[in-house]
């Protein structure tokens, strides 16, 4: 009697266990060696570690200061751009303000009857945490602050 199903030959298995190896190694390897850049063969990080129960936790956000003179925080739906990925992308507009004329510019495309963003920041409420609850000390940090040229800070 047939079976519906061939056998695998010689060549099919090597292949197989091939790749299957291949892809062990690159797991096994990213997840000491890699970023989050070698997903899905990495971990996440923000999923791959837990945070002190005691110190600080933040909530990162960004706000933007208009032509007009007014101040709003900037939400993915103005933009384009969620917040994790910004949070992602944190330490890149930390090191190089100027990148934030981005976020600006998508804004504007998005937005175009509005008048123009001068100035970005990236600021970080930190709260202030004993055993896992909030004890109500919150700060604020700018992080990073872009003003477009020529524009009144």
């Amino acid at each position: 009697m047939d079976t519906q199903y061939a056998k695998v030959r010689p060549l099919g298995r090597a292949l197989r266990v091939t790749i299957t190896m291949v892809v062990l190694a690159l797991v096994t390897a990213t997840t000491f060696w890699g970023g989050d850049d070698f997903f899905p063969f990495a971990p996440f990080k923000m999923y791959s570690s837990s945070m002190e129960l005691d110190g600080w936790a933040g909530s990162t956000r960004v706000e933007v200061v208009n032509e007009e003179g007014e101040r709003f925080s900037l939400t993915e739906a103005a933009t384009g751009f969620r917040r994790a990925e910004l949070e992602g992308q944190k330490s890149r507009f930390i090191e190089d303000p100027t990148l934030l004329e981005y976020i600006a510019q998508a804004y504007e495309n998005t937005n175009p009857d509005k008048p123009e963003i001068v100035t970005v920041e990236i600021i970080e409420r930190r709260y202030r945490l004993e055993d896992g609850h909030q004890t109500g000390e919150v700060t604020e940090v700018v992080e990073a602050t872009y003003t477009r040229e020529g524009a009144d800070a």
